[in-house]
């Protein structure tokens, strides 16, 4: 009886971790919301297969991975491979088949927005699919042909967090660059939604009357 009392309990947590409608919505363009904050690469990090940025606005620390040497640098806030190509697959945080991955250095801290450039320049790729993790580890994925601007977009709604993302695509390209973040803080508690609530309680419920009909079925000590 214990094992399925902490079962269900559980599993309620687990459906009311995230209001319903909560979304990572992911797109081509320039966004709307434009986030307020540049990625820059002013020191010029060494080369590596992860480089690290920082926000202009809240100093936050970003760090930028490959499936090989990579090189930063300002102006544009560019990220591209040593050879001047990023052409080489590797997994990010679990996901296969990736060229970028973007995460903050700070495990205690998420974003709720992003936008960001691919410049295929000399290179062969056409197509981008980009991957998003929120916060309570859901993946939000899209596939799309690579705009001719070049330009991608994140936002995430109703109380939603990005933890991290990347982008693998179908050939190679110059760089990624003009990263910008938004709605950079702390991880938050995220409050169920009122059916939520009635879903906790109704099981809560349930598992009491189990309990009392489970108790009067014993038999009394003499």
């Amino acid at each position: 009886m214990k094992a399925v009392i902490v079962t269900t309990l559980a599993a309620l947590a687990c459906s009311a971790a995230l209001p319903a409608n909560a979304l990572i919505i992911i797109g081509t363009g320039a966004g709307t919301l434009q986030p307020p904050e540049n990625v820059l690469f002013t020191n010029n990090p060494a080369n590596g297969l992860t480089v690290a940025g920082v926000t202009n606005q809240t100093a936050t620390s970003v760090s930028i991975t490959g499936g090989e040497t990579l090189a930063a640098s300002g102006g544009q806030a560019s990220v591209t491979g040593a050879d001047g190509l990023i052409n080489t697959a590797f997994t990010f945080n679990g996901t296969a088949n990736q060229s970028l991955g973007f995460d903050l250095t700070n495990p205690a801290l998420a974003f709720t927005s992003t936008e960001f450039r691919i410049f295929v320049g000399k290179g062969t790729a056409t197509e981008a699919t980009l991957t998003f993790v929120d916060t309570a580890g859901q993946q939000f994925q899209s596939t799309f042909a690579i705009p001719s601007n070049g330009f991608f977009n994140a936002q995430a709604t109703n109380g939603e967090q990005i933890n991290f993302f990347s982008v693998g695509t179908n050939g190679s390209f110059e760089d990624a660059r003009q990263i910008r973040l938004g709605g950079v803080g702390g991880i938050s508690a995220l409050l169920p939604e009122p059916a939520s609530w009635a879903l906790m309680i109704m099981g809560v419920g349930g598992i009491g009357a189990s309990l009392r009909r489970r108790r009067s079925r014993e038999p009394m000590l003499a």
